[in-house]
């Protein structure tokens, strides 16, 4: 199922020759701008150009050598780089030395298909990722290509299942209750940092939580708070004026109650059915967690 895809925004020449490069291998069915570029909110002027290929095969690190030659003008050979299997995106990728600066990644179109259905099914899996907080489900496949603009052939661009909605939107919530449970823990066992950490970490998962509860997918973005609404004002203060030293029990509760969380119920719960460990409460991989 899909819906109307963002519209592309115009293309510099350096950016479009990368685009009419990977247009031209024979295995990619579709070339897409990611990223602030394709929201219409870059950062800066200078904010980097996101690409995301699809293709069928993921091509040789030195067919795409070839699409760049230090001559056209891209400065020094760029490295590419591919994920080893299991990384939560399954892809090649490299930069383009040219400012602003184009990260291209090239996406498995066939790892996006499984993700769809296991969405359909409610299913996802949770991956460390050391470019977010606290990691990324396996959703995050769907919701680039949704957030994402189609300059060359196209994919389709997926929604939200009501399936994915019901078992992601609770998940979420009952781990930023353990997070605000386990920050408890840290203020009393004298381990203020452990317990900021815990406070962020269930910021982000009610960011997480509010936006797949609306049916919206998430962008990796500096901005996730904001855009998912997480946060009110007075939110908003407390956690930006919050010092490992200010740490009480008494100040985590207050943060649980801005999230709208409650963290006694939810928290314990979430524990007990044993979320964290993957279906069942079967112990697993902890960069790896099935949620179905």
């Amino acid at each position: 199922m899909t819906t109307a895809a963002l519209k592309a925004p115009d293309l510099p020449p350096a950016v479009r020759d990368v685009v009419d490069g990977l247009a031209a291998l024979p295995t990619v069915r579709s070339v897409r701008v990611a990223g602030s570029r394709a929201r219409g909110k870059p950062t800066s002027p200078d904010s980097d150009w996101d690409i995301l290929a699809y293709a069928d095969a993921l091509p040789a690190p030195e067919e795409l050598r070839r699409l760049l030659p230090p001559g056209a003008g891209f400065g020094d050979p760029f490295e590419v780089h591919t994920a080893n299997p299991g990384h939560p995106f399954q892809e090649s990728e490299f930069t383009v030395p040219v400012s602003p600066r184009i990260d291209v990644c090239l996406r498995p179109l066939a790892h996006v298909r499984h993700e769809e259905a296991r969405a359909a099914r409610g299913a996802f899996t949770m991956y460390a990722y050391p470019k977010t907080a606290g990691g990324v489900p396996s959703y995050i496949l769907l919701s680039e290509a949704a957030l994402s603009a189609p300059v060359h052939g196209d994919v389709g661009t997926p929604l939200c299942p009501e399936a994915l909605v019901a078992a992601a939107r609770p998940w979420w919530r009952g781990r930023a209750s353990c997070a605000l449970l386990l920050a408890i823990d840290h203020v009393a066992a004298g381990e203020p940092l452990g317990a900021l950490d815990h406070v962020l970490a269930a910021a982000t998962s009610v960011a997480h939580s509010r936006l797949i509860s609306r049916g919206r997918w998430y962008p990796i973005t500096k901005r996730l708070l904001d855009e998912a609404g997480a946060i009110d004002d007075r939110a908003r203060e407390r956690l930006t004026e919050l010092s490992a030293g200010r740490l009480t029990e008494a100040v985590v509760r207050q943060v649980a109650d801005d999230l709208g969380v409650d963290m006694d119920c939810d928290g314990l719960d979430w524990l007990a059915k044993g979320e964290h460990m993957g279906p069942g409460g079967q112990g697993q991989d902890s960069a790896r967690i099935d949620n179905r």
